[in-house]
């Protein structure tokens, strides 16, 4: 599911006519956080760390959406996300009546430099798995697996 990202193949799947926009899209995540952060997942560019999920964009047919999946950032910027918001953390790339598209883009530039500053959101089922990775990694030697044995081969 997980590839890595480089911003001209990315781009190269996207609609000649959409690719000014996700270029200033790419530009925004990688001014907010680190190229070795940024992923691709089902064909779009998201930053996972530690199992969280927090902040990327997708390009769908009813025009861009970030995410900002960072509850850090929506606690801090909310109220200003609220009016482009669906969901919990998807925010829709579309100027309202009276707004520009720069306007929304520099919201979006925000809120990913909030979200680089915090964690994300985990599943459940992720967050089980990540804590028992965790648990076997600090488990003393004894409680570890033991490597199986093998038995030499006589002729």
């Amino acid at each position: 599911k997980f590839a890595p990202y480089r911003r001209a193949a990315f781009l190269a799947s996207i609609e000649a006519k959409h690719r000014p926009l996700a270029e200033r899209l790419c530009t925004l995540l990688e001014s907010a956080f680190e190229a070795k952060d940024i992923q691709v997942y089902s064909g779009f560019p998201i930053v996972v760390r530690d199992m969280e999920w927090i902040a990327g964009f997708a390009m769908r047919a009813n025009g861009p959406v970030a995410y900002c999946c960072s509850p850090a950032t929506l606690a801090e910027m909310g109220a200003e996300l609220k009016p482009y918001m669906s969901g919990k953390s998807c925010i829709a790339v579309k100027p309202r009546k009276g707004e520009s598209i720069e306007d929304v883009l520099a919201l979006v530039a925000r809120a990913f430099k909030v979200a680089s500053r915090h964690g994300g959101m985990i599943s459940k089922a992720d967050s089980k798995k990540r804590d028992a990775v965790r648990a076997k990694k600090q488990a003393p030697p004894s409680k570890r697996a033991a490597p199986a044995k093998t038995r030499e081969k006589t002729r």
